[in-house]
């Protein structure tokens, strides 16, 4: 259930993911103090987690998803949500930055639930 974006230049991706949702640019998602995102809406905000990892070979930046600790699974609903809201930000703010995303419907690396 992984986000998989194919880029020229991943570190600089993730770098742009960071700086738009620091300065607002990049509405309703956080970053936490160790760099994973959360959807910022109250209903969603903290419910999962997107971990991001840079492929270099592979010119992939990738994000796993990451259930809360006290949750026992990630339902279908909150992995939908999840994914589609990501792939509208990247899309709305960073369609120049990449060619392709790709979202999984098993788990992928790096998911960890």
């Amino acid at each position: 259930m992984a986000i998989i974006i194919k880029t020229n230049n991943p570190y600089l991706l993730l770098d742009k993911i960071y700086d738009g949702i620091d300065n607002k640019k990049v509405d309703k998602w956080v970053r936490t103090d160790d760099g994973r995102l959360t959807h910022s809406p109250l209903l969603w905000k903290n419910e999962a987690f997107f971990k991001p990892q840079i492929w270099v070979d592979d010119n992939e930046l990738r994000f796993g998803l990451i259930k809360r600790k006290d949750r026992k699974h990630i339902s279908s609903k909150l992995y939908t949500v999840y994914h589609t809201k990501f792939i509208e930000m990247l899309l709305t703010n960073f369609d120049m930055d990449f060619f392709q995303v790709t979202a999984t419907a098993m788990k992928t690396e790096p998911d960890d639930f």
